[in-house]
């Protein structure tokens, strides 16, 4: 009892479709892997711009201004004081002095 010749070509191209969508199938997570890497770095790179962003703007243009016009951060607050609402503010985050 030998199988039919037809059985053997059909499981042999059964076995060659399986084999072109196996490499196809890795190809394409090979890709999204790849993009999910590049997105990860690109979401650390923007939000270290964010979150450094106002540092560098303080440090490297705000406060040479300060320091050249002689202001401090003393100042800088009792004009804060000055401000509508601020006083009551303050004294609420600062636990009421």
């Amino acid at each position: 009892m030998l199988p039919d010749h037809d059985e053997h070509r059909e499981l042999r191209e059964l076995i060659l479709e399986n084999q072109r969508l196996l490499t196809e199938n890795n190809q394409l997570i090979k890709k999204l892997n790849r993009r999910s890497v590049l997105a990860f770095w690109f979401r650390m790179f923007t939000f270290l711009i964010l979150i450094g962003a106002p540092f560098v703007l303080y440090f490297y243009v705000i406060e040479p201004y300060f320091t050249s016009l002689g202001s401090s951060f003393e100042t800088f607050q009792q004009g804060l004081q000055e401000v509508p609402g601020w006083k009551q503010f303050y004294q609420a985050i600062s636990g009421g002095e």
